[in-house]
């Protein structure tokens, strides 16, 4: 398997760990009545190969998720995507996608 297609599959391996730890997060912090935003909430990890640059896409999840995470003049901020992004398991996905970027971009210098 390439370099490339290395990094690549970490992304996923990413994205997947992602989506483990905020469905986690949102149980942790008591934002979780039917189940449904837990159920419903994704994110993707992707890499723009023409620009090389990374990218999370929005958060996928319910409209309210907005409202609970950052929260409003009535709702107390949960900060969902922040503490799920301090996660130990979440950053030892992060180092392990930048350590496959890096042997990508070292070996494409050898192509």
């Amino acid at each position: 398997m390439s370099s490339r297609q290395l990094f690549i599959a970490q992304l996923g391996a990413c994205t997947r760990t992602i989506n483990a730890e905020i469905k986690k997060q949102i149980v942790e912090v008591g934002a979780v009545r039917t189940g449904r935003m837990k159920n419903t909430t994704k994110v993707k990890v992707g890499y723009d190969f023409g620009r090389d640059i990374f990218f999370i896409k929005d958060v996928n999840s319910q409209f309210y998720y907005i409202f609970v995470d950052k929260g409003t003049r009535h709702i107390a901020p949960r900060n969902i995507t922040d503490k799920t992004f301090n996660r130990p398991r979440v950053q030892e996905a992060l180092d392990k996608v930048y350590d496959k970027w890096i042997d990508w971009l070292i070996d494409r210098q050898f192509e």
